[in-house]
């Protein structure tokens, strides 16, 4: 059984949609502690002037775990959102086949920004027709274990014999991989050459949100690239 855990984040970036597409069963990690100004609530697109941050602006109710946090709408941010993304990819020649989908999840009015982030990824999933078996680490009672128990514990209920999991989270699971080999448990970390691809606005920039790349090149050189990621 392969496993990914991931945090449900804004609009994510490439590597997300690989790992669902990866594992038998992918996981978003709900209940932990939501992060201010983290890639839960924002992500990069590209103008002729640069990167621009796409924020979804929440009610301020610190702490709080990812899954109770609420939207904020005292400001019509939706509407921005639209037309930064219409506005900096009209020329991409794409932009009509996706973004009625885009803009449906975004003006849905979820009350919570997990509702929301969780949304976008089904219907971009939908949309590049990425099969996906999706549930949540909340359904599993395992709130009061620290990170790494947790994580193990969600893998032993799903009997998962293959993990992979975000390469940034090397620095807090290391002390704890002799645990994850004693429930023979591989762990695979979430790496490969991101690919370039056709760009406006001059040098290319990885890693921006994978609508980047879906206005950019098309439904299909986009399902091409992900089923080209190697992982091993």
């Amino acid at each position: 059984m392969k496993v990914s855990i991931f945090q449900p984040t804004y609009l994510p970036w490439l590597g997300i949609f690989k790992a669902i597409a990866w594992a038998d069963t992918f996981v978003f990690l709900d209940d932990v502690q939501f992060e201010n100004h983290s890639w839960q609530s924002r992500n990069r697109i590209k103008s002729a002037n640069g990167e621009i941050i796409l924020t979804v602006p929440i009610v301020r109710n610190f702490p709080q775990d990812i899954k109770e946090v609420k939207i904020n709408y005292a400001r019509d941010w939706v509407k921005g959102h639209l037309k930064s993304i219409e506005q900096n990819y009209s020329k991409s020649g794409n932009l009509n086949d996706f973004f009625p989908r885009l803009s449906k999840v975004l003006n849905a009015q979820h009350e919570k920004l997990l509702d929301l982030n969780v949304g976008l990824i089904k219907e971009i999933c939908d949309y590049l027709e990425i099969k996906y078996d999706i549930c949540f680490s909340s359904e599993f009672n395992v709130s009061n274990l620290n990170k790494n128990e947790k994580i193990i514990a969600i893998l032993k209920k799903l009997n998962a014999d293959q993990y992979l999991y975000a390469q940034g989270a090397s620095e807090y699971m290391s002390p704890a991989f002799n645990d994850y080999a004693a429930n023979n448990i591989k762990l695979i970390p979430l790496k490969f050459d991101y690919p370039a691809y056709k760009q406006f606005y001059g040098d290319f920039v990885s890693h921006l949100s994978i609508i980047d790349l879906i206005f950019n090149c098309g439904r299909e050189e986009t399902k091409k690239i992900i089923d080209e990621i190697n992982l091993n």
